[in-house]
């Protein structure tokens, strides 16, 4: 052989090693900083609920202040959320913790529709394997199922949507009959009409769809 050919054939040795080493490293999973995040999470969680308190005692004249203002901390905590999300996936609740994880289900959920249902498919996947809370992706479901006009499943949605005097209603149920049947499945522990009054919503299992142009955008 050659010193033109063995020349050659050392280049070709070396560059199969370097594929070689690259396609390990490629194959080597990125390690998940399950810890900071559930540092971040959990005051993700802390922000959302504090922005949040004292709704109830709220005048009717300061109510648009107060909208501005949990929605500019949501917006703040969606983009810190969903940056997560396209990193790592919907994270393990028992890798976690559960305030971190009731921090990334309460992001999501207060999130306009588009998040919901990029990643309420990835919630019901993590409930099926334990990692994540039934109750939740039922209430992601069903808050998905309103913003679109559509019944709700589990009855976990309330809203004053199309009420003039501003009062909470049970948004419509899909076959209200047997929604309790539904509840229990996946684990509430209330029936709709004793969560109803814990809303202090009116419940009509009648509750006919409002108009399209009314539903939520």
């Amino acid at each position: 052989m050659g010193k033109g050919c063995s020349l050659i054939l050392l280049f070709f040795c070396l560059l199969m090693t370097s594929c070689g080493q690259s396609e390990h490293r490629a194959s080597v999973p990125v390690p998940i900083p399950y810890d900071s995040l559930r540092v971040t999470l959990e005051k993700i969680y802390d922000t959302d609920q504090a922005v949040r308190q004292g709704f109830d005692q709220v005048k009717e004249k300061d109510r648009i202040t107060f909208f501005r203002k949990m929605q500019g901390v949501d917006s703040v905590n969606q983009l810190a959320v969903v940056k997560m999300l396209q990193q790592y996936g919907w994270l393990p609740q028992s890798k976690i913790g559960g305030k971190a994880a009731d921090g990334l289900f309460l992001v999501v959920q207060h999130a306009p529709a588009p998040v919901i249902r990029k990643y309420l498919p990835s919630l019901k996947l993590m409930a099926q394997k334990g990692e994540a809370s039934a109750t939740d992706a039922a209430m992601m479901e069903d808050r998905l199922l309103m913003f679109e006009g559509e019944k709700q499943i589990y009855g976990t949605q309330a809203t004053s949507m199309g009420r003039e005097d501003g009062s909470m209603f049970i948004w419509p149920i899909k076959d209200s009959k047997h929604v309790n049947e539904r509840r229990k499945a996946v684990g509430f522990r209330v029936t709709v009409e004793e969560y109803a009054k814990l809303m202090n919503a009116a419940y009509n299992p009648d509750e006919a769809l409002p108009p399209k142009k009314q539903v939520f955008h």
